[in-house]
């Protein structure tokens, strides 16, 4: 099989590369020969022939070398110029008539080459016999590169070359791509292959073969099992557009998934930026078209001829950047509109959003363009960018609505259009960024004054007057909604009521029931929303969890639902149901995620961070409070940013951050937050801060704003704030006991049976009030409330302040804190029991004197109690007794353990700290000679019978446990 027998051979650039090598070989050997080298564009032909020159010149031929160029196609003999100019030896060019003779057949037939004249053929004859005087003394190597812009008197002396370089050592090297058009240049190069001594190189992509090689090259190892694939599929196997992209690969993180960077993109650049033909301007039109990108939309788009326009596109295609005539990867996208200037990229946008208008495109597709150009074109873009907003807004694509909108806005001429953008606006904007909606919301106010705002424009008023706090402006609205023709469906009118209540509380004299109207279904909701609104006069009881449920389950998240189902899961957690609270927030706040509504989850993450406190979760609760904050921005809050700066400040005193807490005062908040249940919840946790750094008259004046605040609204809504606990808490820091304990009395009164958090503030402060004797009864039953509550914050404090309190005088000197008992509350004889939420025992204050049974312990046996008489505080057994005898703690706390409870399950039980329990229970062990639980059970058995016969279970009668 000959190695060269002119056929056209289809190589990939390695390949390629092989056979010129061969073919440098066969010439220097002295069987001349032309090699034509074709190709898309970047497929390496350039790089083929300087890596061959390179070669050769090390080889010890004479290279010359030329690149025609498009502005030089009218200059004759530029090419030949070039050769000159580039040889590294000087070329002597005879004057004389040469050996070439004038007229050399059909073959010198010039007649397709434009301007020719037949004097110009002279020079070529000269300059071929220089060329061929120095192929007899050394191998010569002439490459030509991009042959299509070569000058008629160069293009002469190649063919001339080409007949007489059989048995010379000589070899030319031409290229040029093939996609161009069948000009009169393109024919004649044509006639290169109907002469002898003519080999073909077709340029073919790389395979992914030959892509893995390249990698395992450049990585030094193998890369992984996809990559390579991947690669190819973006690169199309482009020479050019391959290599950038394993350069980015290896500048990136190397994790084996293709990295589309900067090397990429210059080398698209690179690729489309051609003076001389129009692919960049195809390349984004295809870009831009997407699937309208045929040949006929983009020969209407560039205005480029429709066979040009092909023979570009299968150039593209060629190349890896189209994959049948369409972009396939974002970032080849990118890349390429990237490569236009800013003007030309907004111009071509503009005038494809015209094009597909006219051809029936979707309102989307159309405002894509209109929305990347910045402009609209006609009067007919308005309704198009505002129909296509609305459609984004049922997707929950925000941003992209805003943008319809307010190009609209900036297009349109006429104000009742104008009015409509602003409203459609306001609705928009508030999920991403409240702040941005002020520059609308003045126009909106006063055309409801006028009473000339329409429906939607209503909803999106009060949702902005709602946000900033300005309760007039949503009544005013409120009024003028009520007016319209068009009824408001009872689900949306209930959601309108509890938000408000969310911001400004119940209203003295509110309706329980307002009235169903005619709508059918309006009770149903109207009973739905009075029986949420109880949490301000009751907190959380069975009839506002029910509501919450329904709200919950019913209402879909939304701009006008946000409040009322964040006042549904505050229900939930103000009645002890704090886990499914969570759950239902952290359901919510994905679905806020998802549908890209920065606001709604911004605000939801605060909920959820008052939960995690109530928890008793103070670190999560307050990183919780800061990212939310970090959300949306304090321009951004309105007053709703009450809720994590209370969450964040209560969590910094509950952590003894004072400096962190302190700051958190010195950050902004809106006035109207003030007059709102936000504002309450924050003026509280102030007064806190303020009697946590010893300044309770500070916390009085906080504590009074809150009293103040609450008379205005209801004076019955107990549950919106408890501020006569907080007052009575002020009072005792102030020594005012007497005072504390009638305030903490008349909270106590208002929340019993109906509110376990204020009762459970309210035994607490009358703890304090109260001579030690009685202390521990209190606490324990202030400990009980907050437990049902599952308000952890609450009980920890409380068993802290119990701990701290000073011992009753009847306690024997030398006890522990870990054994001083909570007495329980006694009845007396015929005293009915009457039961306070939660099933706690409701008695008389300070009914509690003498000792009683703490929780879980059994009643003791008459050997024991003689135990325990004999090793009272004088008794001479006492020493001895007390070395293997378990005290009534230890025997609380072994007996749980040996019923397989947790050190933190007996730490809640007891209301002791889990240091107690296993301070308890390392005593236990040693006193009955013990290594631990295992054997636990079996000796308690042994030595407390009766202890172990009673399972350990707290009786219905008990009141309270110890405190450590």
């Amino acid at each position: 099989m000959r190695l060269f027998d002119g056929r056209r051979r289809l190589f990939e650039p390695d390949s390629a590369s092989h056979f010129l090598e061969k073919s440098f070989e066969s010439s220097a050997a002295g069987a001349g020969r032309l090699v034509f080298i074709s190709g898309g564009v970047g497929s390496g032909k350039t790089t083929l022939q300087s890596e061959l020159l390179h070669n050769a010149a090390g080889a010890g031929a004479l290279t010359l070398s030329a690149t025609a160029a498009p502005d030089e196609q009218q200059i004759n003999a530029a090419v030949l110029d070039q050769l000159l100019a580039n040889s590294p030896l000087p070329i002597d060019i005879p004057d004389g008539p040469g050996t070439v003779p004038p007229d050399s057949g059909d073959e010198n037939d010039w007649s397709a080459v434009p301007g020719y004249r037949q004097t110009d053929t002279r020079i070529p004859r000269r300059f071929c016999d220089a060329l061929l005087g120095l192929a007899r003394t050394r191998p010569l190597v002439i490459a030509i590169d991009d042959l299509h812009y070569a000058d008629d008197l160069s293009l002469k002396l190649i063919l001339q070359l080409q007949l007489r370089i059989r048995f010379t050592r000589m070899m030319v090297i031409l290229s040029q791509p093939d996609w161009l058009p069948q000009t009169a240049h393109m024919r004649l190069s044509a006639r290169f292959a109907r002469q002898p001594h003519f080999h073909f190189v077709q340029l073919q992509p790389m395979s992914k073969r030959a892509v893995g090689s390249m990698l395992r090259e450049s990585l030094n190892g193998a890369p992984g099992p996809e990559l390579p694939a991947q690669l190819h599929a973006l690169g199309g196997g482009n020479p050019l557009l391959t290599t950038a992209l394993v350069d980015d690969y290896l500048a990136g993180d190397r994790d084996g998934r293709p990295s589309v960077g900067p090397a990429y993109a210059r080398a698209v650049h690179a690729f489309l930026d051609r003076p001389d033909i129009r692919l960049l301007e195809t390349a984004s039109a295809v870009a831009i078209l997407g699937d309208y990108g045929g040949t006929e939309m983009v020969a209407k788009l560039t205005g480029i001829d429709p066979d040009a326009v092909s023979g570009m596109m299968d150039a593209l295609d060629l190349a890896g950047l189209l994959v049948k005539g369409q972009v396939q990867h974002p970032s080849t996208r990118a890349a390429i509109l990237g490569s236009l200037a800013p003007g030309a990229r907004s111009a071509l946008h503009s005038k494809a959003a015209e094009l597909k208008y006219w051809n029936a495109a979707t309102p989307n597709e159309v405002s894509s363009h209109l929305v990347a150009a910045g402009e609209t074109p006609a009067a007919w873009a308005i309704p198009v960018l505002r129909h296509a907003a609305g459609q984004a807004m049922l997707s929950d694509d925000v941003q992209f609505a805003t943008q319809c909108l307010e190009l609209a806005l900036t297009g349109s001429k006429d104000e009742d259009e104008r009015r409509a953008i602003r409203q459609s606006l306001v609705h928009n904007t508030w999920r991403v960024n409240p702040s941005a909606v002020s520059a609308y919301g003045s126009s909106l106010r006063e055309a409801a004054y006028a009473g000339t705002l329409d429906g939607p424009g209503c909803f999106a008023l009060m949702r902005h007057a709602l946000w900033h706090g300005d309760r007039q402006t949503f009544v005013r609205t409120q009024q003028v909604l009520g007016t319209l023709p068009t009824s408001v469906d009872p689900q949306t009118e209930a959601e309108l009521q509890l938000a408000y209540q969310w911001y400004f509380g119940p209203a003295a004299g509110t309706k329980e029931h307002a009235d169903s109207g005619s709508h059918p279904g309006s009770a149903l909701w109207d009973r739905t929303a009075a029986g949420l609104m109880q949490i301000w006069h009751g907190g959380g009881n069975e009839t506002t969890d029910a509501s919450a449920e329904r709200i919950l389950q019913n209402c879909r998240l939304s701009d006008t639902s946000l409040e009322a189902l964040a006042m549904a899961i505050t229900a939930l957690a103000r009645s002890g149901r704090s886990d499914r609270a969570e759950r239902w927030c952290k359901r919510l706040i994905r679905e806020a995620d998802q549908r890209s509504a920065v606001t709604w989850q911004a605000m939801l993450e605060g909920l959820r961070a008052s939960i995690l406190l109530q928890r008793g979760e103070v670190a999560v609760a307050a990183e919780r409070a800061r990212a939310c904050l970090d959300m949306l921005g304090e321009h951004n809050w309105g007053v709703s940013i009450a809720q994590p700066l209370t969450v964040l400040l209560l969590a910094d005193i509950a952590r003894g951050s004072y400096d962190d807490a302190a700051k958190v005062l010195r950050r902004p908040v809106p006035d109207a937050m003030l007059e709102t249940v936000g504002g309450l919840t924050y003026l509280r946790a102030c007064g806190h801060f303020y009697l946590a750094t010893k300044r309770p008259l500070a916390a009085v004046s906080e504590f009074q704003k809150c009293q103040q605040l609450v008379r205005e609204w209801d004076a019955t809504a107990a549950s919106l704030v408890p501020w006569r606990s907080d007052l009575a808490e002020a009072n005792l820091h102030l020594g005012n006991t007497a005072m504390a304990r009638d305030l903490a009395r008349q909270q106590l009164d208002l929340s019993a049976e109906k509110d376990p958090y204020g009762s459970g503030l309210a035994l607490r402060v009358l703890a304090q009030a109260s001579p030690p004797g009685e202390r521990s009864a209190l606490f324990a039953r202030a400990a009980e409330f907050f437990q049902a509550l599952g308000d952890q914050l609450e009980l920890d404090r409380t068993v802290r302040m119990a701990g701290k309190a000073p011992r009753n005088a009847t306690a024997p000197r030398g006890s522990r804190p870990g054994d001083q008992r909570w007495p329980a509350e006694r009845r007396g004889p015929g005293e009915s029991r009457k039961l306070s939420p939660r099933g706690v025992p409701a008695q008389p204050l300070g009914s509690g004197r003498g000792p009683a049974q703490p929780v879980g312990a059994p009643a003791r046996s008459a050997p024991a109690a003689r135990t325990e008489r004999s090793t009272a505080p004088g008794s001479k057994q006492t020493e001895a007794h007390d070395a293997t005898v378990l005290s009534e703690a230890e025997q609380r706390v072994a007996q749980l353990a040996a019923l397989d409870h947790t050190n933190r399950q007996i730490s809640s039980r007891l209301f002791i700290t889990v240091s107690t329990v296993e301070q308890h229970l390392t005593r236990a062990y040693k006193k009955l000679g013990i290594s631990g639980r295992s054997t636990l059970s079996k000796e308690l058995w042994t030595r407390y019978p009766q202890l172990m016969s009673s399972n350990g279970g707290p009786r219905s009668d008990s009141g309270v446990g110890v405190v450590a």
